[in-house]
């Protein structure tokens, strides 16, 4: 018979896969959510695994989006999916789950921290300086880079690199959460920042099982009061003014490749394919 500690065991090792290779388990953060739940669970902790997602959902590297939607507009698409991660590697380090590769001595980490600077910078300089990171999220070059100690207390430093040959340094993280205080581009990132058009949407509510939407929003924030407010179920959704098949064709995310593609059937039932919430009893999933 499978023992606690075994099951626990089990999540650990695939929590740490998880911030090894975030893309392997999809684009969103949701894997995140459920592998540290999981975790909390078998651990006996959900009370402060879900204290510390409420004190990220208040800081200010959170909004409607989750964290990946104050982070795109920071790093170039290609970087967000482990810059993402990184945010919930902290949590998973003050949780004293995050298994490091190599935990910096008290002394050093310190010396890291004050000698923190936003120079142009290229990751074997920083290996030169630091030595090999704690934890490595992505792949060499175009990952991100964290130096902790053993200590849950002590917050990692993340350096976020470019994927170009030499990786390059873009912004460096020293604090979770409150994103503008405590993370510094250097100029490559802020030569790099990737600038979104905004376009014109509205967000629409489909409760779940029902055949139409019942709410039609301005933005996500009014729509989520809403939810929560009537503690309802379903899926909150954002989509472009006009038909969304010829919004995505024209914004090149969807390009006809099959027969019944353009077809009336096809147009009709097109999904929006932006922004979109699960929503259960009024909350984010």
């Amino acid at each position: 018979m499978t023992t606690v500690d075994e099951v626990r065991a089990h999540h650990r090792k695939y929590l740490n896969l998880l911030f090894r290779r975030p893309g392997m388990y999809g684009r969103a953060e949701t894997a995140e959510h459920i592998v540290l739940e999981l975790m909390a669970a078998a651990d006996g902790r959900l009370d402060q695994w879900r204290a510390e997602l409420e004190r990220l959902r208040n800081s200010s590297a959170f909004n409607s989006m989750g964290v990946s939607g104050v982070y795109r507009t920071v790093f170039p698409d290609h970087l967000l999916r482990d810059a993402v991660a990184s945010q919930y590697a902290t949590i998973a380090h003050r949780l004293g789950w995050l298994d490091l590769d190599r935990a910096l001595p008290p002394a050093e980490f310190q010396r890291l921290c004050a000698g923190i600077t936003a120079d142009d910078r290229t990751q074997d300089e920083i290996l030169a300086a630091w030595g090999e990171p704690s934890i490595r999220i992505g792949g060499r070059g175009s990952g991100t880079l964290g130096y902790a100690t053993g200590d849950p207390a002590d917050d990692p430093v993340w350096f976020h690199l470019d994927g170009d040959d030499p990786a390059r340094l873009l912004v460096v993280r020293y604090r979770p959460g409150d994103f503008g205080r405590y993370a510094d581009y250097t100029p490559t990132g802020l030569r790099r920042r990737p600038i979104r058009e905004e376009r014109d949407t509205v967000w629409l509510f489909h409760g779940d099982g029902a055949r139409f939407a019942s709410g039609v929003f301005a933005n996500a924030e009014d729509g989520r009061d809403w939810a929560r407010r009537h503690r309802v179920s379903g899926t909150l959704a954002e989509y472009a003014m006009g038909g969304a098949y010829d919004v995505a064709v024209a914004e090149g995310r969807f390009t006809r490749t099959r027969d019944h593609h353009g077809t009336p059937g096809h147009v009709a039932g097109f999904s929006a394919g932006l922004d979109h919430l699960h929503i259960v009893d009024g909350a984010i999933d």
